[in-house]
């Protein structure tokens, strides 16, 4: 498989292709050389240089902002469309088992790719190589960023809105399924709202943001 426009779109080249290519194999493909490793690599590299970008520009802000707009930048939702723009998709390998996926974990892989992606370029580019990469990728959402946006995540927000309408809070209820992936329920007005994630925090938050936006364009209407 030619990765030639994927590093186009990054703007740099792999010395070590084998790497790259192990950063989209999929556990599911291959049990024993897959991109869990690297996925545990990159997501801590991408917090870091986020975090350090953070800290630079935002000098005068406090610890407690910088964490909310640190987890505003690099959420799932961020992470998926990223993926999404660099169509890693079509680069992932999958075991033949797994053509039914549903949404939710065909999100979750993208997800874990991109981050795996990220492993791969630190890895083989090092540390300023792999800054220079994720700052680039992240360029429009960094230029748009100012102290003064909602920064609330979607639980916390379903949460303040649950207790506008004096409702009951919120209660999660969050199992682990096979393959590694969780799934939660929420119930409102009668109803029960599913969504799965890659942990039990994806999977709550991901139930939150499909409630909100059922509860938003309800009261739309």
């Amino acid at each position: 498989m030619s990765y030639k426009d994927l590093q186009t779109q990054l703007g740099y080249n792999f010395k070590d292709k084998e790497l790259l290519e192990l950063a989209f194999t999929h556990k599911s493909y291959s049990n024993s050389q897959n991109n869990e490793r690297l996925e545990f690599l990159g997501d801590s590299i991408l917090n870091s240089v986020i975090s350090k970008y953070l800290f630079d520009r935002f000098d005068n802000e406090k610890e407690g902002l910088l964490t909310r707009m640190r987890a505003f930048l690099v959420k799932a939702e961020t992470l998926i469309t990223k993926a999404e723009e660099l169509s890693l998709d079509k680069y992932i390998k999958l075991s033949k088992g797994t053509a039914n996926l549903s949404k939710e974990r065909k999100n979750s892989i993208l997800e874990d790719a991109f981050e795996a992606l990220i492993g791969a370029i630190f890895i083989d580019g090092g540390w300023d190589i792999a800054n220079e990469v994720i700052l680039s990728i992240f360029n429009k959402d960094l230029k748009s960023l100012s102290s003064e946006m909602n920064f609330k995540d979607a639980k916390t927000e379903l949460q303040e809105l649950f207790q506008s309408m004096k409702y009951e809070l919120p209660k999660y209820n969050t199992k682990e399924i096979e393959g590694g992936e969780f799934t939660c329920l929420v119930l409102y007005n009668g109803l029960t709202f599913e969504a799965r994630g890659n942990s039990k925090r994806a999977a709550e938050t991901n139930v939150a943001i499909k409630l909100l936006s059922q509860i938003k364009n309800t009261s739309n209407e």
